[in-house]
């Protein structure tokens, strides 16, 4: 699901969860989809598909209320309006007990993509906005401003919690959904989803990346030789891999005993526990091809990889003593902002 770019949005439904009031307003018809409406759902969608924060995961075994509801969809689209309602009144029993959870809309999109059909199942959290509205007098018009506490996220603004199930849901397949949803073991994943959480080959790249950098950052604080070294070999391999060994991998990138111990350790604690992992090459191609680099707290600078491996453009020499210089060469012209 993960490289899907385009999608066809063939219905929508939408009940409003009203948390304060203690109130859920389910309609009993589609939402009629016009251009403006339509582009909403599928800039949302489309931005939490493609976020590097979804992640993949499997429903639990046993009686799964949501999982259940899609397949009545996947198999009966008749059935959309009537399982649409019984998803809006679970996700409403669900977030009763969580005190934190904003009042929103809950919305089900059933969809098309190149790579088959799935419901779009996404929360939509108010927030106030504002906006004037125009009083007409007899002999004077007065314009005002109002808040409107029922505002809904802007199209350019992520969403708090998304899940994105897919046809067929199969025991065998890798994984049944893209779930999107910073609070993992809030209610939305553990109460409403019931699911565990997997890791594919995107979320292997994800894992190890972020690690290690951290790691780098602990250990070659003050040693900035070491460090760029470090991120260096580990860029290539990413880079070039479909499995990484993680023994062969820490045995590569750090010569000392000490720093490979802590450096597995870091991983172990991430998650990343078995010796061989798969590594999603396409996806490090693109995150790592610019680099952002700052530079002793007040310096930054934007480099995409190849002019960071151009020899006659970028220059990182190795001083010897744990500092190194960074050089620009040849540079023809440049701008301030």
């Amino acid at each position: 699901m993960r490289t899907i770019d385009e999608i066809i949005i063939n219905k929508v439904y939408i009940s409003a969860l009203d948390k304060e009031n203690n109130a859920l307003m389910l309609s009993e018809t589609e939402l009629e989809l016009n251009e403006e409406t339509y582009e909403y759902f599928e800039k949302h969608i489309l931005r939490c598909i493609r976020d590097d924060e979804a992640k993949p995961g499997k429903f639990e075994g046993g009686v799964n209320i949501v999982r259940e509801l899609c397949k009545e969809v996947f198999e009966d689209q008749d059935a959309f309006i009537v399982s649409s309602k019984k998803l809006s009144q679970f996700i409403f029993k669900c977030m009763g007990n969580d005190d934190k959870e904003q009042s929103g809309d809950f919305a089900v999109c059933l969809c098309d993509s190149q790579q088959g059909m799935f419901l779009a199942l996404l929360k939509l959290n108010y927030s106030n906005s504002y906006s004037h509205f125009i009083k007409q007098g007899e002999s004077e018009v007065t314009i005002d401003i109002g808040i409107n506490k029922t505002g809904l996220p802007g199209i350019g603004q992520k969403l708090s919690r998304a899940v994105f199930v897919r046809k067929p849901i199969s025991q065998e397949d890798e994984y049944d959904f893209l779930t999107f949803d910073k609070q993992q073991e809030g209610y939305f994943c553990q109460a409403f989803l019931r699911v565990s959480l997997v890791r594919d080959r995107r979320e292997n790249t994800r894992i190890i990346q972020r690690t290690s950098e951290e790691f780098a950052r602990r250990a070659f604080k003050d040693n900035a030789q070491e460090a760029e070294g470090f991120r260096k070999k580990l860029t290539e391999t990413l880079m070039q891999e479909d499995k990484l060994n993680v023994e062969t991998l820490t045995s590569n990138l750090l010569p000392s005993e000490e720093k490979r111990a802590e450096y597995k350790a870091a991983l172990v604690s991430e998650g990343i526990s078995e010796p061989d992992v798969s590594i999603d090459r396409e996806w490090a191609e693109k995150k790592l091809k610019k680099k952002r680099l700052k530079v002793d707290k007040s310096i930054e600078l934007y480099i995409d990889d190849e002019v960071y491996n151009d020899k006659d453009k970028f220059q990182i020499k190795r001083n010897g003593d744990g500092t190194i210089d960074i050089i620009l060469k040849n540079v023809k012209n440049y701008i301030e902002k």
